[in-house]
């Protein structure tokens, strides 16, 4: 393959420190090669490709770590009776193609889509971001991923796309995590408080026994792998900050004290403030019903105080949406509303460098620096300064992934 050469760059590499202009950067079978600052001394073959950036900024491919690929209509616990099986697949994909184009080459599915999505995409038979997924997640009787009414007496659905396990008791946990281990997830997904779009339970509840969780964070473990959790409560979020489970979802509740427990820990925590925001705003009128929008806006009103209790406490931060249905182009505005806290540079940092930890792929992804995958954007503008920008597709210029260029409109 013939090099690629990123010329006239303004660099935020994703590590956090000031943007280098003007930068090079020279891509070669789809790695990072080479970066240079000021003059570029090396000769340039004839056979290859220039991009002149013109001072735009050339920033790492965005990461979002809390996305649900299978989630594409406004309830999701009418979606799967409202399509046949291959149409459930059919939108799934969609959604992982516009997520690419939305500037996020990695992503980390935190339930729903199985390893075949991730294998697809690998093998380059769809397009969307590379994957790390869940596969279905846990939930115990009653609990936030239990998506029967109270008036069913039997799950209306079969094992289909974005369907929970529903599991009690510690040997039941056990084996329905070793049976998501043994289907190719690379991490285990607990329900392990309340959620919004369930319709028996409230956000503040604390699902699953301490015990419980012990055994489905030792099974994720002694695979060399982990599990996250789905809670918003203080008590949910101390519960599985002792049983040894490494990601925190959403956390909106969370007070100083619990982020203290995070941090001393040595747990990630993934707020997802874009889907609480969008939801408010728009959630009458993407037909979300009235006991998930009343919950919606109950759990917004103490997310960014969540996300600064974290912050102050010097918790590890990463970012996802966890948009969906029509909130799914949306994901983007995580960065902006991460600013609100962490500033542009830090919301950037933590939907590159650390979503990368958090996926397990920090040696791969996440940073602009020799050896890793050449996955990168560039955009019309400084982010720095209007980290709206990202938000806005037609400021994306070039969305590589791999060394291969997914959009391109400078050349």
């Amino acid at each position: 393959m013939a090099l690629i050469i990123f010329r006239d760059a303004t660099l935020i590499d994703g590590k956090g420190g000031d943007p280098l202009s003007p930068a090079t950067i020279v891509v070669e079978d789809g790695v990072i090669r080479e970066i240079t600052v000021g003059k570029f001394k090396m000769a340039i073959p004839a056979d290859a490709m220039t991009v002149n950036c013109y001072g735009k900024t050339l920033l790492p491919g965005l990461i979002d770590a809390h996305i649900h690929v299978g989630l594409f209509d406004g309830d999701e616990n009418e979606q799967p009776r409202q399509n046949h099986p291959s149409m459930l697949i059919i939108k799934a994909l969609k959604v992982m193609e516009d997520t690419l184009y939305q500037g996020f080459t990695t992503c980390r599915d935190a339930g729903g889509v199985d390893a075949g999505f991730r294998e697809a995409q690998k093998l380059g038979l769809i397009k969307g971001p590379q994957l790390k997924v869940s596969g279905r997640p846990l939930s115990m009787t009653g609990g936030h991923g239990d998506c029967r009414l109270s008036t069913d007496r039997r799950n209306p659905y079969d094992e289909i796309l974005g369907c929970s396990v529903i599991c009690d008791g510690v040997s039941e946990v056990r084996k329905a995590a070793r049976e998501e281990l043994r289907r190719g997830a690379d991490h285990i997904k607990i329900m392990a408080g309340g959620g919004c779009s369930s319709p028996t339970d409230e956000p503040d509840a604390c699902q699953y026994s301490l015990e419980e969780l012990e055994a489905i964070a030792y099974e994720a473990n002694s695979a060399g792998k982990y599990a996250l959790a789905h809670c918003y409560s203080n008590r949910s979020i101390q519960n599985c900050v002792k049983a040894g489970i490494k990601s925190i979802e959403h956390g909106n509740f969370m007070d100083r004290e619990t982020a203290k427990l995070l941090h001393d820990a040595d747990c990630w925590y993934v707020p997802t403030l874009t889907t609480y925001e969008v939801m408010t705003r728009k959630g009458e009128e993407f037909g979300i019903p009235d006991y998930f929008l009343r919950k919606m806006k109950m759990v917004y009103e103490t997310a960014i105080e969540a996300v600064t209790n974290a912050y102050h406490e010097g918790v590890v931060i990463g970012s996802g949406s966890d948009v969906i249905g029509p909130a799914q182009p949306y994901k983007a505005m995580e960065l902006e509303l991460k600013a609100r806290v962490l500033g542009p540079m830090g919301a950037i940092v933590s939907a590159t460098r650390v979503n990368s930890a958090i996926l397990c792929m920090d040696d791969k992804v996440g940073t602009i620096e020799p050896g890793k995958l050449a996955d990168l954007i560039v955009v019309d503008g400084d982010p720095l300064n209007e980290i709206s920008l990202l938000q806005d597709r037609s400021r994306i210029c070039v969305i590589m992934q791999g060394g291969t260029f997914i959009k391109n409109t400078i050349n």
